[in-house]
């Protein structure tokens, strides 16, 4: 097993900065796609008690980036949070890691890009949706196979219009808000009688699930350790700094949203309800502009989100996690010093779910297994400070145990209101991982685990 020290760098450049490393992140977290992506989702179980659920969701998050920030200065590596779990709780929960990293990598970017299409097909109702999702992913295997700086470059460009949309449309919600603030206090849902009632605390945790997954992505920068200059002091800041701008800039909107709806049953009934909100604040004309910059921001984040998965694919071939064959192809490097072969299969399984499957189904279940890796990295960092108490940590949370005690707590509450399909998949997912390390990997001579 390799120490907790510098990683090789394998074909890596350092070559990015805060700055570009920063963009990464909040546009993997992407503020515009993350509302617009789950606030219909949030509305649908928790009705105007989605700003609780973003408000818990919130306090999860900005936990787990204190987890995250620390780890991540004591176990850099291109891995991220798989090098973090398999160097703190060892081989097999390492791999359990990486193999939900695997299917989270042909997953989350289809979700991100079959939303993108839908709004897409709103503005342009001759382009499929499933179609339009195939292309949005072929280009952004394109830009992932170019030079990280290339990529970086792209993406703090499409952030810069991201950001100007989410503002804007915060700001045209602010300025027609048709409620009272009392009105995010007293949460309702329509009923399946057309009328207003309370909700239940089953109902408000059951939207803490899609929250977090809408603050996911502040982890980003970790997975960029082996790119960037001075890592241990550039990624833990960035980290932090990401789940800041995400926590204020999604809270604004979602708060904006809900005291701006206009007629509660036309958008319990919306299939897209920040759009219909938007066109009910903004007119026709706004409401377009602002859905193109919509679209922009999720192809935006599917880019910025898909260029993390082959790294850690990479990271887990050099500890020979797969058979020998596998662990060349995720290996592979192009000329621009990036994994070639990884973001390929990356690119062929999520242009096949962009092509076969519904927003819908995906969202539910990416978001079991995000806040699954969460309980690990959160239970890494409680771990780590009393097995490790000697280790070097450039970062070093505040108020140590409560923000990992609190995401550990916070997880496992949202992860007992969800569906028991999703949490089924994602157990006999686990399982697997887990027989395979025992029946597979742990009996190779070549190997030597923890």
């Amino acid at each position: 097993m390799k120490s907790s020290g510098e990683q090789p760098s394998h074909g890596f450049k350092p070559v990015l900065g805060q700055s570009q490393v920063l963009a990464i992140a909040v546009a993997a977290i992407s503020p515009t796609t993350s509302v617009f992506l789950v606030y219909g989702a949030g509305l649908s179980s928790a009705g105007t008690g989605v700003f609780w659920a973003f408000i818990i969701g919130a306090c999860i998050a900005l936990s787990m980036a204190f987890a995250y920030a620390e780890l991540g200065s004591v176990h850099p590596g291109a891995g991220g949070a798989y090098r973090i779990i398999r160097e703190v709780l060892g081989g097999p929960w390492g791999f359990v890691a990486v193999l939900l990293f695997l299917v989270l990598g042909v997953v989350i970017t289809a979700s991100i890009l079959v939303a993108a299409a839908t709004y897409l097909n709103a503005l342009v109702p001759q382009i499929p949706v499933n179609w339009g999702a195939v292309v949005m992913m072929v280009l952004v295997t394109v830009f992932s196979l170019e030079r990280i700086g290339t990529a970086s470059w792209v993406a703090t460009v499409m952030l810069i219009i991201e950001m100007v949309v989410i503002l804007a449309f915060i700001g045209v919600t602010f300025a027609a808000i048709r409620h009272p603030a009392s009105f995010l206090f007293h949460p309702v849902i329509l009923n399946s009688t057309g009328t207003l009632t309370g909700i239940g605390l089953s109902g408000l945790l059951a939207a803490v699930v899609p929250a977090l997954f809408a603050f996911n992505g502040y982890d980003w920068p970790l997975y960029f350790a082996e790119e960037t200059v001075e890592p241990r002091r550039t990624l833990p800041r960035a980290v932090m700094v990401a789940v800041g701008i995400s926590i204020v800039t999604e809270v604004l909107a979602v708060v904006s949203a809900t005291l701006a709806i206009p007629n509660f049953a036309a958008v319990m009934k919306s299939s897209a309800p920040l759009a219909y909100i938007a066109q009910s604040v903004a007119g026709p004309v706004g409401a377009t502009i602002l859905l193109i910059g919509v679209v922009i921001a999720m192809f935006d984040t599917g880019l910025s989100g898909n260029l993390a998965y082959a790294r850690i694919y990479l990271d887990s071939s050099r500890d020979h996690s797969w058979p020998p064959p596998i662990n060349r192809f995720f290996a592979s490097m192009n000329r621009h010093h990036v994994p070639k072969w990884g973001f390929v299969f990356l690119g062929v399984g999520n242009a096949l779910l962009c092509y076969f499957t519904t927003l819908n189904n995906l969202i539910t279940f990416t978001g079991v297994i995000i806040v699954v890796i969460y309980l690990l990295v959160a239970l890494s960092a409680i771990v780590s400070r009393i097995r490790n108490r000697s280790a070097v940590r450039p970062f070093r949370m505040p108020i140590w145990p409560i923000p990992p005690v609190i995401a550990v707590l916070g997880v496992l509450i949202a992860l007992s209101q969800q569906a028991q399909r999703d949490l089924i998949i994602t157990a006999v997912l686990i399982v697997v991982g887990l027989l395979y390390w025992f029946a597979y990997l742990r009996v190779r001579q070549d190997l030597k685990f923890e």
